[in-house]
């Protein structure tokens, strides 16, 4: 081990050396976009070897999972800072979608490592999916406590419905960051809308 990885590892244990990487990629990423990340770089600028990132990170796309992943446990704890299960199940859906909308108009680019084709097209890791599955179920949960307390028709599918509700949503972000005309005040409008027809959706089996 050299002088300077001998120092490196004083001065990080091991998982802090890992949340320290993360937070500067993240950095990166919002400065220069991905174009401006390389693993080199990365250990530059944390004063380490690259061979003290591949203890982390087996590879670029390893790192960009990483990255979402915190991106996902972010958002989450946004939303659980501004909705409570003491709110009704209609309020609790309404902070939902404000924040989703805020946090992926706010950080675009971690937004794209989240639910964008870099990382789900390029390669996931088991950990990031299950970060996303868990963030989208207890959202989805959401939606099926709109329903039991009779804000939607028994009828209605609830997952689907929060399938839909979900696509509506980071379509809209997604317009709004690829540069469409959409203002961020246009996405929460519209957003509100989507809202309003869901709960006014009548109770009609489809075939």
């Amino acid at each position: 081990m050299s002088t300077r990885e001998h120092a490196v590892s004083r001065t990080y244990h091991h998982g802090d050396l890992r949340r320290r990487l993360l937070e500067e990629a993240i950095l990166m990423l919002r400065d220069g976009g991905l174009e401006a990340l390389s693993l080199r770089r990365l250990a530059e600028r944390v004063g380490v070897s690259q061979t003290a990132l591949y203890h982390h990170f087996h590879d670029k796309q390893g790192l960009l999972c990483a990255m979402g992943e915190e991106g996902i446990r972010r958002f989450d704890e946004a939303l659980a800072s501004g909705v409570t299960d003491t709110q009704s199940p209609e309020v609790r859906l309404e902070g939902f979608i404000t924040t989703y909308v805020h946090f992926a108009l706010g950080f675009p680019e971690l937004y794209e490592l989240m639910f964008g084709r870099t990382t789900w097209k390029g390669g996931t890791t088991a950990s990031f999916e299950q970060a996303a599955r868990s963030s989208f179920r207890g959202y989805a949960e959401m939606v099926a406590a709109l329903q039991k307390s009779g804000g939607l028709s028994s009828e209605i599918n609830a997952l689907r419905l929060s399938q839909v509700i979900w696509g509506a949503l980071h379509g809209l972000c997604r317009m709004h960051n690829d540069g469409l005309l959409f203002s961020p005040g246009d996405v929460e409008e519209i957003s509100r809308y989507a809202l309003w027809l869901v709960k006014n959706i009548r109770s009609e089996r489809l075939g």
